[in-house]
């Protein structure tokens, strides 16, 4: 006579929310970044480097680098904005 397997069956496993799989809840959109004058020196210095990194490259592909220049560019615009709107630049 052998002896029956006891494996966990899906009726013993338990959910932190009930029978439910996750929580219903609606998601929350969070608030934007408030940004500062540290974070619009630090977003200047990435575009230098980034237009030393497309200046210096030597490969034959002339749109190599220019994705991270664009991003960098794209995130100065936006602090300096913001920093306008909130009075903190001129």
């Amino acid at each position: 006579m052998t002896k029956k397997s006891t494996g966990v069956t899906r009726k013993d496993i338990r959910r932190p929310f009930g029978a439910r799989a996750s929580p219903r809840k609606k998601r929350t959109l969070s608030e934007p970044r408030q940004y500062t004058l540290v974070d619009l020196e630090r977003a200047r210095d990435r575009v230098e480097a980034a237009e030393r990194r497309v200046d210096n490259d030597r490969s034959n592909n002339p749109n190599r680098g220019s994705a991270g220049l664009e991003r960098a560019q794209l995130e100065l615009h936006d602090i300096e904005s913001q920093l306008r709107v909130r009075g903190l630049l001129e």
